[in-house]
């Protein structure tokens, strides 16, 4: 039985940077930001303070739902597994205290290569997914649906 798979991703802007997780692959490297897949009886928030903290080592402060995407398997979706089908939900996020970067580079998750902040310029030009969320973020968009990808 195929089932929708839910995540929480945090929107975390410092200085006009995003804070994003670096990955890497036979097929090479690709960014995206901190998050991950909601557990049975556990809401959003909590999923997402687990998976932010899990990636970063840092905690984070939850705010306002700020968009939301939908991830399907398909021919322009090259990284992702047969059938696999996720709603993705964005929130604004603070991180609480100091966040060194550079001290989270163990690769917690599968692939992780380090935790970086980025511009969305800089995004622009690397692999960096939902590329949705920086046309929404350099439009000024404040919330929204970003669409099928």
């Amino acid at each position: 039985m195929n089932r929708i798979r839910t995540s929480a991703r945090a929107l975390v802007i410092r200085d006009g940077r995003l804070l994003v997780i670096r990955y890497r692959d036979a097929r090479g490297e690709w960014f995206t930001t901190p998050g991950g897949g909601q557990a049975h009886r556990e809401g959003l928030e909590r999923a997402l303070v687990r998976e932010v903290e899990e990636e970063t080592g840092a905690r984070v402060r939850v705010g306002p739902l700020r968009f939301v995407r939908e991830v399907m398997e398909g021919p322009h979706t090259l990284r992702l597994p047969p059938g696999f089908h996720q709603i993705e939900f964005y929130f604004a996020c603070e991180v609480e205290g100091e966040l060194d970067p550079a001290a989270f580079c163990a690769a917690p998750d599968a692939h992780q290569v380090c935790v970086e902040w980025r511009s969305v310029g800089e995004l622009r030009r690397l692999a960096f997914f939902p590329q949705s969320l920086l046309e929404a973020i350099e439009r000024g968009q404040e919330f929204g649906y970003l669409g099928v990808s």
